[in-house]
């Protein structure tokens, strides 16, 4: 084996340098936890009133407000077939 390291001559290339190349994937969808808030119900009880809530993000800008976690899910798969029926 040789010590000489490899380096490609890309002259030629028709591709751009990586800095200048839009993404590929323009989506990075995400769930995220909102920051932790007093919550009590309307007896005032803590315990028993809290509900788990979740924000669904994406990089290509998509926010949903804090969400019950069941509706968040059902939100992420909405975006999700979006994005797969744009890639596809």
């Amino acid at each position: 084996m040789s010590d000489h390291r490899f380096t490609p001559d890309e002259t030629g290339s028709p591709l751009a340098p990586a800095a200048s190349r839009t993404p590929r994937h323009p989506h990075h969808l995400r769930y995220e936890r909102p920051a932790e808030t007093a919550r009590t119900g309307p007896e005032g009880h803590g315990a028993g009133a809290a509900r788990d809530l979740t924000v669904v993000t994406c990089a290509c800008g998509f926010t949903t407000p804090a969400l019950p976690d069941a509706d968040a899910r059902l939100v992420y798969e909405e975006h999700r077939n979006v994005i797969r029926d744009e890639t596809g």
